[in-house]
């Protein structure tokens, strides 16, 4: 990366014991980087190991020598004073991985003067990504990194604006350390970093996340080769954050709103309210949970979730239902809102009912408004449809793909609302087994969708025993040709959610055969990583067919289960005629998905449905 002007930056290293972690920090910022301008100051904190003796002999390094640990904010400080320009605070126990960190980190803090401080992404000794950014849960402040702990599949590798960073790598520019001063003095270790964020952002500046470098943390070092009483260090610096700005974050909260849904689970509602919650949560949105599941079963491993639980009820907001039309009885909030779809053509007369009872409707496409008319709501009809998320959704996300093969890729959960005995015969029938296409069927079986509460075959738990049965029984019975292009049958193989993005980018088409109207996610998530779709056009979906990236199939309106409504039973000949299609201009379809998957992530990204959202509560409270 090329600097169109160079500033010279201080790399500055605190150690404290730990020989050979300091050894490979320092060799790894040695060998790769390729920063011009830039000078190494490494900061003991009384180390007695042989430290000091190492740093001493090594040449083209400043050294400070601390008699005693001074800790994480003491022994920076230190650094930071023996300095006068921009400084990059780089823990001992970090590796260098790649060459151009620093020049990245500076063209991103340099690109706007009200950039201040730039984190990166961390992974840590197994290689899983464990930070691209803080948040400050409430009530617990127990600060989290995210994503935690996820495989790296090319996550987070956008520059993004966050709430803030972990100083393990962070670039400071000086005129922040001018206005704010250098770590705050009250902190030994822990918290300092999300405090000091909290003063540059309050004094103008924002933070950065630089999701171009990439930076390996082992995670604690010192604190494991001293034996340093992590737990007591923490709280105490807990404390001292909680007396300096618990006050700020209870103010900090424009809104306010009760957020009733599926939670606990990995279904359809509960995945939707996990991305939404963290939207709105970071749109300046206080919201608890009510849970239509029950309190009792909601064990959540997401912290942020987790302290919305914890924040107790509060029937005096306004309330949105997340779920199901036949639970907007359960609403209870002070103005109740029901955000519902239906899988057929109309609202069945009896939620009808019920939506009326509402204040009003959200409703996730317009397909979804113009049934809700058509059924007979009167309430007034607000479109929120579904989001991206473009951190996890995007053409740079890790693939897997089969070579000279052309894939297809079917997510389908077995039964009546998916197509698949016409997606089946119309791909074994257009494709002879001497071309080079694989059809991948990848399947929740109905017992299994009934257990996990995961559709469209993003398994998120063990798969019961015999739960394939059904669908074995299924396929066998259709008799299909032996003399064909393969099919292969993935039936209720787990998959974490996070990871979906790499089974579409895995593949050259994604295939929709649904009955029942979609809600557009998974067509939606996958042009947002650049690869095609073939369709029913009809539901959601249809607001994204173009015919070029996605191919829409045509369709006939048959008897749905429930009495009285209807949903698309995709044609056979138009399914043929789009896979081929697929197939035969799949040049031009990937370039056209991968030209607007771009506008489609930001278009369509969960913030930018949170702040709808987020201005419809402003229409409320102002009455």
């Amino acid at each position: 990366m090329t600097l169109e002007r160079v500033r010279p930056v201080t790399v500055i290293v605190l150690t404290w014991n730990g020989l050979e972690v300091i050894k490979n920090c320092l060799r790894t910022v040695f060998e790769k980087t390729t920063h011009p301008d830039f000078e190494v100051l490494v900061v003991d904190n009384g180390s007695t190991d042989g430290t000091v003796e190492y740093v001493r002999a090594l040449e083209g390094v400043r050294l400070i020598e601390n008699s005693r640990n001074l800790g994480f904010v003491g022994g920076n400080n230190a650094g930071i004073a023996a300095t006068t320009g921009d400084v990059a605070l780089l823990n001992n126990d970090t590796e260098i991985i790649q060459g151009d960190w620093l020049e990245r980190m500076q063209a991103l803090a340099c690109s706007q003067d009200e950039i201040g401080v730039v984190g990166c992404r961390l992974i840590n000794a197994e290689g899983n990504l464990v930070h691209a950014g803080t948040y400050m849960p409430r009530p617990s402040f127990w600060g989290q990194e995210y994503p935690g702990n996820e495989r790296d599949i090319g996550q987070y590798t956008r520059d993004r604006e966050v709430e803030g960073v972990i100083a393990a790598c962070v670039y400071i520019k000086r005129r922040v350390i001018e206005d704010v001063g250098a770590l705050d003095a009250e902190y030994f270790s822990y918290f300092e970093d999300t405090d000091f964020c909290l003063k540059a952002q309050g004094a103008g500046f924002k933070i950065y996340c630089c999701g171009g470098v990439t930076v390996k943390h082992l995670e604690n070092a010192s604190t494991a080769v001293n034996r340093m009483d992590f737990s007591g260090t923490f709280r105490r610096s807990r404390e001292v954050f909680l007396s300096k700005w618990k006050e700020f974050y209870e103010e900090s909260r424009a809104h306010s709103l009760t957020w009733r849904s599926f939670i606990s689970g990995q279904g359809t509602y509960s995945r939707a309210s996990a991305k939404l919650l963290w939207a709105l949560d970071r749109a300046g949105v206080d919201v608890n949970l009510a849970f239509l599941e029950g309190a009792e079963s909601a064990e959540l491993n997401d912290f942020r979730l987790n302290d919305m639980k914890n924040r107790g009820a509060d029937r005096k907001r306004p309330q949105v239902l997340f779920g199901p039309p036949d639970m907007l009885e359960r609403a209870d909030g002070s103005y109740n809102i029901g955000y519902v779809f239906t899988p057929y053509d109309r609202f069945d007369h009896s939620w009808v009912k019920e939506m009326n009872r509402m204040d009003e409707i959200w409703v996730t496409s317009e397909f979804q408004r113009n049934a809700a008319l058509a059924s007979g709501v009167k309430r007034e009809i607000f479109v929120m449809p579904f989001g991206v998320d473009p951190d996890y959704f995007h053409p740079q996300i890790k693939s897997f793909a089969l070579p000279e093969r052309f894939v297809f890729l079917a997510p389908v959960q077995w039964g009546e609302s998916f197509a698949s005995e016409t997606l089946l015969r119309a791909f074994t029938d257009e494709f002879a087994p001497d071309e080079k296409v694989v059809l991948v069927m990848n399947v929740t079986s109905p017992a299994f969708a009934e257990s996990s509460c995961l559709p469209r075959g993003l398994a998120a738990v063990p798969a019961a025993a015999g739960c394939s049965a059904e669908v074995e029984e299924a396929v066998e019975a259709m008799a299909l040709p032996a003399d064909r292009a393969p099919v292969v049958f993935v039936i209720d193989h787990e998959i974490e959610p996070y990871q979906s993005g790499c089974l579409y980018r895995s593949t050259d088409c994604v295939v929709l055969a649904g009955r029942a109207a979609e809600s557009g996610e998974v067509a939606a998530d996958a042009l947002a990583c650049g690869v095609p779709i073939v369709a029913v056009d009809w539901g959601a979906n249809s607001s994204l067919i173009d015919g070029v990236r996605a191919i829409g199939v045509e369709s006939g309106m048959v008897q749905a289960p429930e009495a009285g409504l209807r949903w698309a039973d995709p044609s056979y000949d138009s399914m043929r005629e789009a896979l081929r299609k697929a197939v035969t201009t799949s040049d031009a379809a990937k370039r056209s998905a991968l030209g607007h998957g771009g506008e489609l992530r930001s278009r369509l990204s969960w913030d930018e449905l949170a702040a709808k959202m987020t201005k419809r509560l402003d229409s409320i409270a102002g009455g």
